[in-house]
């Protein structure tokens, strides 16, 4: 029971405390820091009491990244920094400066917050392949086309696509295949680059012995729809060297039933 006092809505202490706002995290760092500088240096040297601490506001942190200080009171000449998880890359400015503007006031220069978005996949390197992709953002699919005579491969016969990950890299990138360099005889040589390490269908290659050699097998090869050469590759012989036969079985020798009657005999 109240003795001369009847609190209700219109009384003066509740009307103030209903007014009162919760503090900010910024305004409540000050304040701390107020009480702090109160302590080392007295309250004397503080007349303005911490209203009169200009500071700026938070800068924020991007999504999927982070900054350096990454807290505290930001007084007129911090530097923040911002920085971007991997498989981000910030678009915007890496730091940002706090100043005081012309009507006295502090803010960050540059004003717009950075961002951190993700990072695009680099354009893969495919030898014998137009690719036609216009974005190479996440998610992306490798669009390619071989060039005439080569046949597109992946190393994952079962996910015959190719996407940009997160990460920036792309998976099961593909290659555009013909029929592999065929090997070569050490006596002789081939009319092929020896750069060239796959050759498109339809190819024709020519086999040549050197001097006082002989080219046994086809001279001629092709590369087929099956990205396979028409036939194995062929030998230079000298004149001394003979490939090797089958050998002939001896025949069985065979005893004349004369032989056999003769022995009866005895």
């Amino acid at each position: 029971m109240y003795h001369g006092m009847n609190p209700s809505n219109g009384d003066g202490f509740l009307e103030q405390q209903q007014q009162q706002q919760p503090q900010s995290p910024q305004r409540l760092l000050a304040v701390i820091l107020w009480f702090q500088l109160a302590l080392c240096f007295g309250p004397a040297q503080l007349t303005g009491g911490f209203d009169d601490l200009h500071v700026c506001a938070d800068p924020g942190v991007p999504e999927n990244g982070f900054r350096t200080p990454s807290g505290g009171v930001f007084f007129e000449s911090s530097v923040t920094r911002f920085h971007c998880q991997d498989g981000f890359k910030l678009k915007g400015s890496t730091k940002r400066l706090c100043m005081k503007h012309l009507n006295g006031t502090l803010g960050w220069i540059p004003s717009d917050r950075p961002i951190c978005v993700q990072e695009d996949c680099r354009i893969p390197q495919i030898e014998d392949a137009e690719i036609h992709n216009k974005t190479y953002r996440h998610g992306d699919k490798l669009i390619i086309t071989c060039h005439e005579g080569f046949k597109i491969r992946y190393p994952d016969l079962y996910n015959m696509v190719s996407l940009c990950r997160d990460d920036g890299t792309w998976d099961n990138l593909p290659i555009c295949q013909g029929c592999l360099r065929p090997l070569a005889s050490s006596n002789g040589y081939v009319n092929i680059s020896e750069f060239q390490t796959s050759f498109p269908v339809g190819t024709v290659i020519a086999y040549r012995c050197f001097p006082g050699f002989k080219l046994e097998g086809s001279e001629y090869l092709e590369c087929l729809h099956n990205l396979i050469w028409s036939s194995s590759p062929p030998r230079c012989l000298s004149g001394k060297q003979r490939p090797c036969r089958d050998p002939v079985p001896a025949p069985l020798k065979t005893t004349t039933t004369k032989s056999i009657s003769n022995g009866l005999k005895k």
